[in-house]
């Protein structure tokens, strides 16, 4: 159920994202709509949210990649391993980002069909389909949330590499097509492991998803494809954010590009942040599932000053709208954040509010 509730969100949002990275194209991505509309202040604001989502959000990433990685190197620590991914991914944040696109699209498409095929192929052998809703507190269903929120982050970051696309019509094509694939990945994928015959004695495994069609190989084709998308995850956000923050020139340093574009500066500092963390992983003061609920509670924070903008934006209209109920659900979801992460985010804002704006 919380699959379909994110999955309904995720598609407007994608598409309400979508529009406002083709309004105001550049580095800035979507801060530069809020910029307009709302003032620097606010830009900035909604900057340093995201920022804050990316310190702990790619970590995260790197633990997941890791934790495919570790049965072939079993003696070597989760972060090292996580730490040899983003070697791997740095060096890739160097060359062209169209060459990567299409790299990342290929394994996309082909993870896309292996999921697609598994589900399906498990969902038709099905005996009987038995779903009891269990009893469940509320606590838990906003935590679920905040957890499965994650499915849907990205569309933020789209507007960040407007300036690479060549043709408006690409970047609108492709947000609809993505998320269309995307919720329907999600949901054969959720109704297979709803419904599924596996084993019940034992945590569930994703690779039991695929094992009955590709057997022996199932595994290293799991493993292959999610580290492959993972680093495009990474790419993915961290070249954005790298992007916005050398848009904002907050130091001179944070502004260096090299000659292909790519803002050298802005990725070191967040490349020595990743490293920081790796360590507050190794010494378990951070957890997976601290790193993503953490990354959510800005990431919500960061799309909710995007909804607002929207809404100023947007006439009257399924735009509008839709961005007025996003906003107050995303800002029910955020509620049941961290409490930590929650003060940070409302200490910001009233610190933002209160602060007198400069054009």
């Amino acid at each position: 159920m919380i699959w379909v509730i994110i999955l309904v969100l995720g598609f407007v949002f994608a598409i309400i994202f979508g529009k406002l990275a083709i309004i105001y194209p550049g580095d800035g991505g979507v801060s530069l709509a809020t910029k307009e509309v709302m003032g620097k202040k606010y830009q900035l604001l909604t900057s340093i949210y995201l920022i804050c989502a990316v310190f702990f959000g790619p970590v995260a990433v790197l633990i997941i990649a890791a934790q495919f990685i570790q049965p072939y190197f079993p003696n070597v620590p989760l972060e090292l391993l996580g730490f040899f991914t983003y070697l791997i991914t740095y060096i890739l944040l160097l060359t062209k980002i169209d060459f990567l696109g299409k790299i990342m699209l290929m394994v996309s498409s082909i993870i896309t069909l292996i999921f697609l095929i598994s589900s399906i192929n498990i969902i038709l052998n099905v005996n009987e389909f038995n779903f009891i809703l269990p009893s469940i507190a509320i606590k838990d269903l906003g935590h679920s949330l905040i957890i499965v929120f994650w499915s849907i982050v990205g569309w933020e970051v789209i507007g960040n590499y407007s300036k690479e696309v060549k043709e408006t019509k690409t970047l609108t094509n492709a947000v609809k097509l993505s998320a269309i694939i995307i919720s329907l990945v999600y949901i054969l994928t959720t109704l297979a492991i709803c419904f599924g015959e596996f084993p019940k004695n034992e945590d569930f495994k994703l690779v039991w998803i695929i094992e009955p069609i590709f057997q022996e190989f199932s595994n290293i084709i799991l493993t292959s494809v999610s580290t492959i998308l993972c680093i495009g995850t990474l790419i993915l956000f961290v070249g954005g954010v790298a992007r916005l923050i050398s848009s904002l020139s907050i130091i001179s340093y944070t502004s260096t590009h090299l000659k292909n574009n790519t803002p050298i500066g802005a990725l070191n500092i967040l490349s020595i942040i990743y490293i920081i963390s790796l360590v507050l992983v190794y010494l378990k003061l951070l957890s997976l599932e601290n790193l993503v609920a953490f990354a959510d509670g800005f990431f919500i924070a960061n799309a909710i000053i995007g909804l607002v903008t929207a809404i100023i934006i947007f006439d009257k209209g399924f735009l509008k709208t839709s961005a007025i109920i996003l906003t107050f659900l995303f800002g029910s979801i955020l509620l049941f954040s961290n409490i930590f992460i929650l003060a940070v985010i409302i200490m910001l804002f009233i610190f933002t509010f209160f602060k007198k704006s400069k054009i």
